[in-house]
């Protein structure tokens, strides 16, 4: 399940992948995985055109792009959606309102899934389409599990 972007930077040495997962995120470079150091903001320090070594920081933004933090420049990995993409795709967030943390947590995966698949399909009704089925399959999760905690509970 993990996901590959592969991506070169000016002034280093080689090309840079970033495999990416839920609870996973690893750097390499020319095939050779860069070890992080750092908990919080996480850091890379990657090899530059001039053999030294330069630090780098990836960081997943609130928009649900990964981007690079290099030599103070902050650089896209993903594309950007459009504001009308936003608003379809974040159609499952609305769960943290209806279901809290457990609703928030089913309108956040709903959410990535919409997003990379938009990232993917350029055609509004098909980007539609699959959103609002996204979304319904999160409610419907949401809803089964919920009243199994109520059964359970009862019991």
């Amino acid at each position: 399940m993990a996901k590959e972007k592969k991506f070169t930077l000016e002034g280093v040495q080689g090309e840079l992948t970033l495999v990416y997962g839920p609870f996973k995120l690893r750097l390499f470079q020319d095939g050779r995985e860069i070890k992080r150091s750092g908990t919080f903001k996480p850091k890379y320090y990657i090899t530059n055109a001039s053999g030294e070594q330069e630090e780098l920081r990836i960081q997943y933004g609130l928009d649900f792009v990964y981007m690079a933090i290099f030599r103070g420049q902050k650089i896209a990995l993903d594309e950007r959606l459009t504001t009308a993409e936003y608003i379809i795709g974040g159609l499952p967030i609305l769960l943290i309102f209806l279901g809290g943390a457990i609703g928030g947590v089913f309108g956040i995966f709903g959410a990535t899934f919409n997003y990379d698949y938009m990232r993917k399909e350029k055609r509004m009704p098909m980007q539609i389409l699959v959103s609002l089925g996204a979304s319904i399959v999160c409610y419907l999760a949401y809803f089964i599990l919920a009243v199994a905690f109520q059964l359970l509970l009862k019991v």
